[in-house]
């Protein structure tokens, strides 16, 4: 039979009403501190079981906050120096030391009396605007990044920031052809359109300035038929042809890299650098143009008058006899009518040379 203790624990008992300290206790194997006897009642497996999980749970708690506290810190650290050096303190005092000095009196003095509004900006501008904001200046010995930078083509400055040698050779092949338009002259067109090529550069416009261009001024057309080369030397970046001016689409053109001269490489750009398929107008018949010369030769012999008159219209029926598209018109049987040399005969001439031309062009209509 099990033993029976006078603590009343069982020691077969080896669940959770029994005690592995009781047992160790009456075997020997344990010892009160400080001597004396054991405890008349031990603690049973199940007291030690949660004792021992709430000392776990305590030092899980502890670490974690230990944890959170080291976080914090050093999150607090790293706040602390990004503010340093945001703060730059050196400098900061040194800059508000500069600008007391600027604002305030050379006397000592802490109270400044202006007449007027003018008086206030001219103490503005030349005591504090020009002395400390200046513009960078190309041969200081100082390259003031982004303002100046290595020099290629005819932008930076070679002598503070040096040459860039990482540059490329290319060609840019220009194309025009202004003729042909069905309404507007060769002459008009070619002398709005323009182009150049530039650098794309975010940085420049977040400055609030324009892109870099090869050409100082942009290029213009001399011609209404143009094929034209012109190289350059660009360096590493987003580059784009800007046309302007060019509203029927008549410049087109292509670019290449020869940085190999033997073997050119064409460089694609987005989208095609192409010109507008320009539609032909039909050609004016024969018959309109008869018209219209036949009524401005009526119009002048009208002001004309007399002799002179009839002379006019009989020039200009000569000649139209003589276009290709009325040459199979007999013009014989309409020249008594222009023998007339009186005022209303004018009227009468250019009614018959109209009477002609108009029987021509049914004549030929019909013949088609």
């Amino acid at each position: 039979m099990a033993e029976q203790h006078a603590s009343g624990y069982d020691t077969a008992d080896k669940g959770r009403k029994g005690s592995v300290v009781g047992e160790q206790y009456h075997q020997g194997m344990r010892q009160p501190r400080g001597g004396g006897a054991p405890p008349e009642r031990p603690p049973t497996n199940e007291e030690v079981a949660k004792a021992v999980q709430q000392k776990v749970a305590a030092a899980v708690e502890m670490s974690r906050k230990y944890r959170h506290v080291a976080w914090y810190s050093l999150f607090v650290a790293a706040y602390m120096v990004v503010l340093y050096l945001q703060a730059s303190a050196y400098k900061s005092g040194e800059v508000v030391e500069t600008m007391k000095k600027l604002f305030l009196p050379e006397d000592g003095s802490t109270t400044m009396t202006f007449r007027n509004e003018d008086e206030v900006l001219e103490y503005l501008g030349s005591k504090v605007l020009l002395p400390i904001w200046k513009d960078p200046v190309c041969g200081d010995g100082n390259c003031e990044w982004p303002w100046e930078f290595p020099s290629w083509g005819r932008f930076g400055c070679r002598a503070d920031c040096g040459q860039n040698t990482n540059t490329t050779s290319v060609v840019v092949n220009v194309r025009a052809d202004f003729t042909g338009h069905p309404s507007i002259s060769a002459r008009v067109l070619m002398n709005n359109a323009k182009w150049n090529l530039c650098l794309e550069d975010e940085a420049r416009r977040k400055r609030g300035e324009a892109d870099l261009c090869w050409y100082e001024d942009d290029q213009t057309f001399t011609e209404v038929q143009v094929n034209s080369i012109n190289a350059a030397q660009v360096i590493d970046g987003k580059w784009y042809v800007i046309v302007k001016g060019d509203y029927a689409g008549r410049v087109s053109g292509a670019i290449y890299d020869i940085s190999n001269s033997t073997n050119p490489v064409a460089i694609p750009t987005t989208p095609a650098w192409e010109a507008c398929k320009l539609v032909r107008r039909r050609r004016v018949s024969a018959t309109q143009t008869a018209m219209r010369r036949l009524l401005a030769a009526y119009t002048q012999a009208h002001k004309v008058g007399g002799e002179g008159g009839r002379r006019i219209i009989q020039e200009a029926v000569d000649e139209i006899s003589k276009m290709d598209g009325l040459k199979h018109i007999n013009f014989n049987k309409y020249q008594s009518k222009l023998a007339s040399a009186a005022g209303a005969a004018v009227a009468g001439a250019a009614g018959s040379a109209a009477e002609a031309a108009t029987a021509g062009a049914t004549a030929g209509t019909a013949a088609v």
